[in-house]
């Protein structure tokens, strides 16, 4: 079964027409999402992964 997660940002959409967001689970711990390149990675902060949906959002151009 996975994980529930809750999505904690805004989602944005990505250049390349993906979205992008930031998820927090049941212990507290957050990733970083986006469907466009796949990513779900860990984030240490709730600010660095605001910066790094900030940054990415617009240099994302990858659609699966």
């Amino acid at each position: 079964m996975d994980e529930y997660r809750e999505i904690v940002s805004d989602i944005l959409r990505t250049a390349g027409g993906g979205e992008a967001w930031i998820e927090m689970n049941l212990a507290g711990y957050l990733t970083e999402r986006c469907t466009g390149c796949g990513a779900d990675e860990p984030v240490v902060s709730r600010a660095a992964g605001l910066q790094w949906l900030a940054e990415h959002a617009p240099a994302c151009r990858v659609r699966r």
